[in-house]
Formats: C-alpha cells, sequence, structure tokens
C-alpha cells in the first residue's frame, strides 16, 4: 500500500514538473512507474505489467528527446545571440 500512494505521490508531482515544462519529470514518472510496476509484479496483474513496462519505456524515450530539444534549443540561443552581436558592432567582424 505504501507503493500504491507513493507512486500516486509521485504522479501527480510528475505531472506538475511536466506543466513547468521541466524535463526532470520524466525521471519522476519513471520512479512512479517503477513503483507501480512492482506493485503489479507483487499482485501477478499481468496488463497493469505490462501497462507499466510500456510506460517506462516511454518515460525513457520522452526524457531522451526532450533533453536533446533543450540542447538544441540551447544551441540556437546561442547563435542568435552572436548574430545579433555582430549585428550591432559590425566593426568587429572585419
Amino acid at each position: 500500500m505504501v507503493i500504491e500512494w507513493s507512486s500516486t505521490l509521485l504522479s501527480v508531482f510528475g505531472f506538475w514538473l511536466c506543466i513547468r515544462h521541466r524535463s526532470v519529470c520524466f525521471l519522476v514518472f519513471l520512479v512512479a512507474d517503477l513503483g507501480w510496476l512492482a506493485s503489479a509484479w507483487e499482485t501477478a496483474h499481468t496488463s497493469l505489467l505490462a501497462q507499466q513496462a510500456v510506460y517506462v519505456l516511454m518515460n525513457i524515450v520522452g526524457y531522451v528527446m526532450w533533453r536533446r530539444d533543450d540542447v538544441l534549443k540551447k544551441r540556437l540561443e546561442e547563435i542568435e545571440e552572436r548574430v545579433l552581436m555582430e549585428e550591432e558592432i559590425p566593426f568587429l567582424t572585419k
């Protein structure tokens, strides 16, 4: 019962992080889903086992993709900042 309540609270916290656009939400969801997976294993609930296994994989893929997007966004912002600096101070680029 403790596993289920902990997983529930982690899931709610993960949703809050997701709403706040934090990539760490996937790690929180991963821990919550591992808790649900353990609970399903303990009760031999096969459909929940399959569901949580899929959720675990989706959390890993989601985290990797979100982090990749964050890195691309940061690089684009750096490029944009350099371009703006070059436009403001043209004599430095000559």
